[in-house]
């Protein structure tokens, strides 16, 4: 399906339901070692997809999520290759957007969570700007009206100190106040 969340329209499904994320990469003309993004209702579904949280990135959580922060953690050795693209990471969020919020209230899985757009071209921020591709390839549309077009800030917290791979609504800026005030405070 395609619907909308805090910063882009995303195209997802059932995270561990094997042929989806497959028709999912193939409707997006992604390369096979690309990671995809996953969207969790809240932190006990994310401790079903990872190892474990840390105490800088479990700071993170409690202070972003949910929100358009996108956090790498360490997968757990069930998750779907094809989720981690044999990196043994795992990309994950909470949305804010009620849409998804109302969603997890029934939907008891994990949900892919990539942008709606065919790889390489801009995001869609509302559906109007869907690729035909997309339209015709997915079963379920939601039309969430326009939506920002910012995406989500991503860091990794596979080691012992937070690393940026991406800068986006949230700011690096933001994120190191944060976790030095906290430190303060301590």
């Amino acid at each position: 399906m395609v619907y909308p969340t805090d910063t882009v329209y995303g195209i997802g499904c059932n995270a561990f339901d094997t042929s989806a994320v497959e028709m999912i990469v193939s409707v997006k003309q992604r390369e096979q070692k690309k990671p995809l993004i996953i969207l969790v209702r809240d932190k006990e579904m994310l401790q079903q997809m990872v190892r474990d949280i840390g105490t800088d990135t479990d700071d993170l959580i409690n202070r972003f999520w949910p929100g358009p922060l996108t956090i790498v953690f360490k997968a757990r050795s069930s998750i779907n290759k094809l989720l981690t693209v044999n990196t043994g990471t795992i990309a994950v969020r909470q949305s804010s957007h009620p849409f998804i919020e109302y969603l997890f209230k029934t939907f008891e899985y994990p949900l892919v969570s990539t942008s709606a757009n065919i790889s390489n071209e801009t995001p869609a921020s509302s559906i109007d700007e869907l690729n035909p591709a997309i339209v015709n390839k997915v079963d379920l549309i939601i039309d969430g009206g326009r939506i920002n077009k910012t995406p989500s800030t991503v860091v990794d917290a596979t080691s012992r100190k937070i690393k940026y791979i991406r800068e986006g609504k949230i700011k690096k800026n933001t994120i190191e106040r944060f976790l030095h005030d906290r430190d303060k405070s301590i």
